[in-house]
């Protein structure tokens, strides 16, 4: 989707989130489905942009006391290396989003690892009863990562990028405040460590907002033919999910083997990627799954390396490498 312009003064917000789980086989007095995991600390560190570095200007911590799961989960337990009785210590979630989002203050961009740490407040807070609606735009950190460490498509842990970085391991990882950190210490790397403009063109283009569905699908009817197939989903691939205006082009559609590629562009909601795949059920028909969704670094990075592919093999694709050579390639690393 459209994004936020980054420049001089342009605050991020460095996130982490630790959460606790239902026990299985514990009966609870609500679905369990509505709030898969309760928030028991957030940890987080506040960045200014300056002069093409990032500055760190300060760092935020609160232990939660949870609600409704009150026991640890063995996982979570495992992970965290918390103790139940850790779980009485600090303050209740709303005192403790209250304080946070104090400290984002109005116009900060928030940065995490991996995305799903929004999703994730924003379930606790509707599950609580409070406003849901972040109003903050956020960066997934981990693909620019990859990008930049030219590992691109392939999703790295955060300890993989601080030994990438050569970063001084001072914590334990899965404490929020000290991922928090890490990640943050990984953002700065990026930034020392490639050509500014560079690093802002791929936030630039990788930010979401939280709050908007960014995610369509589609599976459509049946066909006698791949082809056919293709049509029964080319209207939901046309237009944008959120305003019904007309995609124009940026990469037309290819295929390549079953899968159809494309890059498109809203005027008011930014470019979209496409991926719709054929498939065929026990029936021998023919039929499509089509995944619509702003566009983010990887799916730009995805789409052109596909199209260069295209572009050089056609519908087929890059010949496939024999199993042998594969193991070559492997013995070699």
């Amino acid at each position: 989707m459209l994004s936020k312009k980054i420049v001089d003064g342009c605050e991020f917000v460095v996130f982490d989130l630790e959460w606790n789980q239902p026990i299985p086989g514990k009966a609870y007095d609500f679905d369990c489905s509505t709030l898969t995991g309760e928030i028991i600390e957030i940890g987080a560190c506040r960045y200014v942009y300056e002069n093409g570095d990032l500055v760190l200007k300060d760092v935020f911590s609160a232990d939660v006391v949870p609600a409704v799961y009150t026991r640890l989960h063995y996982h979570v337990r495992k992970v965290t290396q918390k103790k139940n009785s850790d779980l009485k210590k600090g303050q209740p979630f709303e005192q403790a989003y209250k304080r946070f989002r104090e400290f984002c203050g109005p116009d900060a961009i928030l940065v995490g690892w991996g995305n799903s740490d929004p999703a994730m407040l924003k379930m606790n807070l509707k599950f609580f009863g409070m406003d849901h609606k972040l109003g903050m735009q956020f960066l997934d950190l981990q693909p620019i990562f990859s990008f930049f460490a030219g590992q691109k498509g392939k999703q790295r842990s955060v300890e993989a990028a601080v030994d990438f970085y050569n970063i001084e391991k001072k914590d334990i990882f899965h404490s929020a405040t000290a991922d928090a950190q890490y990640t943050g210490e990984v953002f700065e790397e990026i930034f020392r460590h490639n050509k500014p403009s560079e690093v802002i063109s791929a936030i630039s283009s990788s930010s979401v907002d939280p709050d908007v569905k960014n995610e369509f699908s589609l599976v459509g009817s049946e066909a006698k033919d791949a082809e056919g197939a293709l049509k029964m989903v080319e209207g939901f691939v046309s237009v944008c999910p959120l305003c019904g205006k007309k995609l124009e082009d940026e990469i037309s559609r290819f295929r390549i083997r079953k899968s159809q590629y494309a890059l498109f562009s809203c005027i008011e909601h930014g470019e979209l990627f496409s991926r719709t795949r054929i498939k065929k059920n026990k029936s021998g028909m023919f039929y499509a799954s089509a995944v619509l969704r702003f566009a983010t670094q990887t799916d730009y990075y995805l789409v052109a390396s596909k199209k260069e592919e295209f572009d050089k093999y056609g519908i087929t694709g890059a010949p496939a490498v024999p199993a042998e050579e594969k193991n070559d390639e492997i013995d070699n690393l």
